[in-house]
């Protein structure tokens, strides 16, 4: 009796995710964030009508909407951490930080009104910033923490903090404590254990009222294998920002016609 061939399965180990794969799994949390908030609740629902909005809940059709816009900014709370684990990533790595810091200026200033009309319905909100500054703090918050890194450790504790609190004082997304995570996940960007709880520990706090569900971005950045990717989307990640924010106020100002 012949003896029966033996199959072998080759394992195949996981090689991770790269730089690019973990940005587009923000840049889809973000769009299902800007769906539920945008769309929805600043279209649908017609957020800016206070009257309106507490008539539109009070029906059943409207709490299913509401239910809808929360369960997709409850998604859209991973973007952010991911976003700021990658800048940190990127602060490290980059060979020309200028470069970098005015890419992320140019981006938040061409930003800013299409966040404004998307948000507010007013092309001019100097109350509330987008997150590119916040972004663009990050890396300011890192540059001054990495100057002062020689100077005993209170200080370099303290130029972070002080970029925080700007950050907050001008009411940028997220605001301290975006720039405050991206401020620890550098400080302990040696020990990526420890990275990866403080950044969940902080993503958590911030997003209590969305049932701490910014902590499981860390899940995905826990299996970062530390490439880029082959990919060039470096300039699609700025454009997306504010492309995407004004197509959907377009879709909101047509709709309210």
């Amino acid at each position: 009796m012949a003896r029966a061939a033996k199959l072998e399965f080759k394992k195949r180990r996981m090689s991770g995710f790269t730089g690019n794969q973990l940005k587009l799994i923000a840049c889809f949390c973000m769009l299902c964030d800007h769906i539920g908030y945008v769309l929805i609740e600043n279209g649908v629902l017609y957020g800016r009508n206070a009257e309106y909005w507490t008539l539109a809940l009070a029906t059943d059709e409207g709490q299913r909407w509401y239910l809808l816009a929360r369960i997709l900014r409850t998604i859209g709370r991973l973007a952010f951490p991911i976003f700021a684990y990658m800048l940190v990533e990127g602060f490290i790595h980059t060979k020309n930080l200028r470069a970098y810091m005015r890419n992320m200026l140019i981006c938040a200033l061409i930003s800013e009104v299409p966040f404004d009309l998307a948000c507010f319905h007013t092309a001019y909100y100097p109350y509330y910033q987008n997150v590119c500054f916040t972004l663009l703090l990050g890396l300011v918050s890192m540059w001054l923490m990495k100057k002062t890194s020689k100077l005993p450790g209170i200080v370099t504790i303290l130029a972070g903090g002080a970029v925080s609190a700007l950050a907050g004082l001008i009411r940028c997304d997220y605001g301290a404590v975006g720039v405050g995570m991206i401020s620890v996940m550098w400080l302990l960007r040696k020990d990526e254990s420890a990275k990866l709880i403080f950044g969940a520990v902080i993503a958590a706090i911030d997003g209590l009222s969305y049932y701490c569900t910014a902590a499981l971005a860390f899940i995905p950045l826990r299996f970062y294998n530390g490439k880029r990717g082959t990919a060039p989307l470096k300039y699609f990640f700025y454009l997306l920002y504010p492309l995407h924010l004004a197509f959907f106020y377009l879709l909101v100002y047509l709709g309210n016609r």
